[in-house]
């Protein structure tokens, strides 16, 4: 692995410490002996949006560190939104040394914390964490834990909003959610208190596998007028192409979380842009290695905010897209 310094350049430099500038600090810091950062990822290994998001946060390494981010090992692992594979790679990230865990989703944030672990982690793509019992709250979470949140309540009410625009006649809508997880139950009960206003009732749909996806949708499908939100679990993401599959071949209006949904055939989607979370929790992982206390940097809200419409998919099952909607799509696919 190429180094910032050689022999001769670092005993130079040791004798210099003073006169450097805080970037020099850093490479010295992270000279001293090679560093490793344990990526875990909630989706499988060669997921294209797992991939982006993979390389988002090795180019956020690189801002915050420059070229001492290349003697930073980013290990990672794909735990595929499953609990128990989560902890098995938990357990051999800690055997293998890492400095400190990046984790994406709830499943793998729980498998950390149930380890006991005290190494720094920052999450990402979490939602409620204070909810969750990760931090006690956001501003300052103390411990070794910090990273970036996802949906608020709130959201829960935009994806509605948008769906009745879409389908104007519902009158069930139902929240396709793993279970196992109660991050987003906050979710839920936004829809459950927002859909009577409108004549609409309110559904839970839980999944926590593909087959339990496949049986809910066939649930739905025998509603009168129904529309789906599917929420950020893992499980949905990790089955994503044959959720989109199933739901486009009932004719079931659905709105999704994440832009790239639209990509795999989805109607349409409305969420944060995951990506930009990870190249932020490249920076996070930089300040945490020089020396920083996890619990002394905020918990971290989305920033960027993205809107997407398959015009090929409402033609298949039938709905036209307001005008209105379509000039407020980020990306519009025919």
């Amino acid at each position: 692995m190429m180094r910032i310094w050689d022999r001769r350049q670092l005993g130079i430099a040791l004798g210099c410490t003073m006169l450097w500038p805080a970037g020099h600090v850093l490479a010295q810091t992270l000279e001293k002996k090679p560093r490793r950062i344990g990526l875990m990822m909630a989706v499988s290994a060669g997921d294209a949006e797992g991939d982006a998001r993979v390389e988002a946060f090795r180019k956020g390494l690189r801002e915050a560190a420059g070229t001492a981010a290349a003697d930073i090992d980013v290990d990672v692992v794909w735990y595929k939104g499953n609990f128990q594979v989560a902890q098995s790679e938990t357990k051999a990230l800690l055997e293998r040394g890492v400095d400190v865990i990046v984790v994406n989703g709830t499943p793998g944030m729980d498998a950390i914390r149930a380890s006991g672990t005290q190494l720094p982690i920052i999450f990402v793509v979490v939602s409620n964490p204070v909810g969750a019992g990760y931090v006690p709250n956001l501003s300052r979470p103390g411990g070794n834990i910090t990273g970036f949140s996802t949906f608020e309540p709130e959201m829960a009410g935009k994806w509605l909003q948008i769906l009745r625009q879409l389908s104007p006649g519902m009158k069930n809508v139902n929240m396709l959610l793993d279970p196992k997880f109660k991050g987003f139950n906050s979710l839920l009960e936004a829809v459950e208190q927002i859909a009577p206003n409108h004549g609409i009732v309110a559904h839970a749909a839980r999944a926590s596998s593909l087959a339990e996806i496949e049986a809910a949708l066939a649930e739905i499908a025998r509603q009168d007028m129904p529309g789906l939100i599917v929420s950020p679990s893992p499980i949905n993401t990790v089955n994503r192409r044959a959720l989109i599959e199933g739901v486009n071949a009932a004719r079931i209006p659905a709105i999704y979380p994440f832009r790239f949904y639209v990509r795999d055939g989805a109607l349409a989607a409305y969420g944060f842009n995951a990506a930009d979370q990870f190249r932020r929790a490249g920076g996070y992982a930089i300040r945490i290695l020089r020396g920083e206390k996890p619990g002394d940097l905020p918990v971290q809200s989305p920033s960027l905010f993205e809107f997407g419409i398959n015009l090929n998919t409402a033609r298949q099952i039938g709905i036209t897209v307001p005008q209105a909607l379509l000039v407020s799509a980020d990306e519009i696919i025919e």
